[in-house]
């Protein structure tokens, strides 16, 4: 599957939002920004629901997505809610000024 198609896909409201659980057509979302090296690679991108892309970049934010680890249940999205402890240790606030899409 080619990138436009996959894209299409996630935006067809067939998968389930990784944070969320619930269906819908998900919003891709650049963990570290776009500003870093390889910014469309896999490990910088997750797709989620729009209302918690908008949470994440609520200013402050309400939700921190941290990155992927790769664990025995497969591919798993780190993130925590504000005021909660960080998954790993490497955690930080999204760049603000980062604009949702």
């Amino acid at each position: 599957m080619g990138k436009k198609e996959y894209r299409k896909f996630k935006r067809s409201g067939t998968e389930k939002c990784p944070i969320s659980g619930h269906f819908g057509p998900l919003v891709e979302h650049h963990i570290h920004g776009r500003d870093v090296r390889n910014a469309e690679a896999p490990w910088n991108i997750a797709w989620i629901s729009p209302d918690i892309h908008d949470q994440v970049h609520a200013n402050p934010p309400k939700i921190i997505i941290e990155g992927w680890a790769n664990t025995t249940e497969g591919r798993q999205l780190l993130w925590h809610r504000a005021g909660e402890q960080p998954v790993t240790a490497d955690a930080r606030p999204p760049l603000y000024g980062d604009t949702p899409r």
